[in-house]
């Protein structure tokens, strides 16, 4: 993994655990600053993973609380690094986000994500968020707002430069919800921030209901590294194993296109 990006992450986590992240004042309000930052999560990521861009972590669960992991009663404690908290928390999320009503859609993107990873010939997968903090929803207007946020520099700006590099010669599958229509400013955004070039890539329909495209991926490729920007109607999930082996087809293609 490119040093810089786990190395910022490093420098969040520990300065969240000292209370001293300086947080934009907007990040202040639609964010769980109590909640510990999820700037990438480990499932059984190997050498060569499937990297996962995803909006933010979601709503609060009790381990992630300052609390929690100052006490060590879960999967995280203040004594671990970053890296190490990244492996503790994708197993703890494999095993108990399906336990609970609002975690299930996640579990369900975890276990496609990692059934996706293994039919493109992939080694796990990574799972990046585009902001590391907590909230229960992000709507389009805070969306919008924290783009502007990022653009500023500061804390998130400089976590978008490192997640920027660190992505450029990666494969990437962005999650993103889909109005059926023109991309939201979000989805062109985080296809910029992967590499992806929506100019180039092409539309590939991975589910259909009756006559309404319910999933749609956009995929372009540069020296044999694909990027796939997933979009779903009215939600931000995979499809189910047909969709996944078509979107695997195109993964494979594009990794066929080295040199």
């Amino acid at each position: 993994m490119e040093e810089a990006f786990i190395r910022f992450c490093e420098e969040l986590w520990r300065g969240w655990l000292a209370g001293k992240l300086d947080m934009p004042a907007f990040a202040r309000t639609v964010f769980d600053s109590d909640l510990a930052p999820e700037p990438y999560l480990n499932f059984t990521a190997g050498r060569n993973p499937l990297i996962a861009l995803t909006t933010n972590p979601g709503g609060k669960m009790d381990h992630q609380t300052r609390a929690a992991v100052k006490a060590g009663d879960g999967p995280l404690n203040e004594a671990m690094d970053y890296a190490t908290a990244a492996g503790r928390l994708g197993d703890f999320y494999q095993r108990h986000l399906g336990d609970t009503p609002d975690g299930r859609s996640a579990a369900r993107r975890i276990a496609a994500l990692r059934r996706l990873s293994l039919l493109a010939g992939f080694e796990g997968v990574l799972q990046v968020e585009a902001c590391p903090f907590h909230s229960a929803s992000l709507s389009q207007r805070d969306k919008s707002a924290l783009l502007q946020v990022c653009h500023q520099g500061g804390l998130l700006g400089r976590y978008v430069d490192h997640l920027r590099s660190f992505l450029q010669r990666r494969a990437v599958v962005i999650v993103s919800g889909w109005g059926g229509k023109e991309l939201s400013e979000w989805s062109v955004w985080a296809a910029s921030v992967a590499g992806l070039s929506l100019e180039q890539a092409r539309s590939r329909t991975l589910k259909m209901k009756g006559s309404k495209t319910t999933f749609l991926a956009r995929v372009s490729s540069s020296d044999g590294v694909p990027k796939a920007l997933v979009l779903q109607m009215g939600a931000n999930g995979l499809p189910a194993e047909e969709g996944l082996r078509i979107l695997a087809e195109e993964l494979l293609a594009g990794k066929a296109q080295a040199g």
